[in-house]
């Protein structure tokens, strides 16, 4: 079992008073970058493409604004959690629009509800709602979609601009999400990653819940292809720094983070959900009691100058049939030190 230390105290409050949700998100987008993982305001242009270049991403910020952050997807998870909610539970004639208040998106994202808490709501749906997104996935090598990550809003209040009076909020996601929830291109967050502050920390633990998902040997990927996905502006010496920072710490909501090499050499980090690494571990410390109780045992059979070519088959048939011979125990001055677990 993991012996970090739990990086979250309040988890338990979190769950049962913030989130009563499985948070969903949309699996094309956790995999690429498609936000700023920055808390400065972002103007330049994010350029993306996977490596055998058939697949491209180009997010555009509006300059008043700056572009829609890692944060501010947040929103985006909420009203995908909505309309997958009203999916699964049988509704058909299902629609992009979402009907809310700021109250309910500010708990419902795990946020307080302080007057500056919905300023910064109202600030980061301006930034949902000009940020411009142009890629070709699913369109084809040779057409391309363009949307905001927000269409048309409405609220019933004295403005957007005046948060305090603001009393409900209508949001519209884009077709292009829509289609990618009916299609089933989504995947459940675990509800602690609302709690991680850092972008690096959002962005890695994306790309792992996406890529990673519960492969029971992992999944390992090279630092340079990390950086890419992210989209992160800092240099790529600093952007390792700090994934070594995060294996040494392990605070990774699900995912065990290990530093590790790919076949070619180049630096990786290896992805293991935690319950897989628990299990190992519990195998292995059941297979060391077992190999000490051998030992302990044989150091017994030999100590009563019982026949050493004996005790194999002696051993063997306490193992396989749960009752020692009749002339094994008396050997063994300790049968608790080792009788076979």
């Amino acid at each position: 079992m993991s012996t970090r230390a739990d990086p979250h105290p309040i988890r338990d409050f979190f769950i049962a008073d913030l989130i009563d949700y499985a948070p969903k998100d949309s699996a094309e987008m956790m995999e690429r970058p498609f936000f700023s993982i920055s808390k400065r305001k972002r103007n330049k242009l994010i350029h993306y493409q996977t490596p055998d270049a058939k697949l491209w991403i180009k997010v555009n910020a509006n300059p008043t604004y700056g572009m829609a952050t890692i944060w501010d997807a947040d929103v985006l998870i909420w009203c995908i959690s909505r309309i997958v909610a009203q999916r699964d539970a049988g509704k058909n004639d299902l629609r992009p629009i979402i009907h809310t208040t700021p109250y309910e998106l500010l708990k419902g994202i795990a946020r307080g509800t302080s007057g500056q808490d919905y300023v910064e709501l109202l600030r980061a749906i301006k930034r949902l709602r000009t940020t411009e997104v142009e890629t070709n996935i699913r369109a084809g090598k040779r057409r391309y979609t363009a949307f905001h990550y927000l269409g048309d809003i409405e609220g019933e209040g004295e403005g957007i601009d005046d948060a305090e009076q603001l009393r409900s909020l209508t949001l519209r996601v884009p077709d292009w999400l829509l289609d990618g929830i009916m299609s089933g291109n989504i995947l459940t967050l675990d509800r602690e990653y609302f709690l991680l502050t850092g972008g690096i920390e959002r962005a890695i633990y994306r790309v792992a819940r996406k890529h990673a998902g519960s492969q029971p040997k992992g999944w390992t990927v090279k630092m340079t292809t990390l950086y890419d996905k992210t989209g992160s502006e800092s240099p790529l010496k600093k952007f390792t720094f700090r994934l070594r920072e995060m294996c040494r710490f392990d605070r990774l909501p699900r995912y065990a983070m290990r530093e590790t090499t790919t076949q070619d050499g180049s630096p990786a980090i290896l992805f293991v959900d935690r319950t897989f690494l628990e299990l190992e571990d519990k195998e292995r410390r059941g297979a060391d009691t077992a190999q000490r109780g051998r030992e302990n045992a044989r150091a017994a059979w030999l100590d009563a100058q019982r026949d050493p070519r004996q005790f194999d088959g002696a051993w063997s048939a306490w193992i396989e049939g749960g009752h020692p011979p009749e002339d094994f125990v008396p050997a063994c001055r300790d049968r608790r030190a080792v009788m076979p677990s």
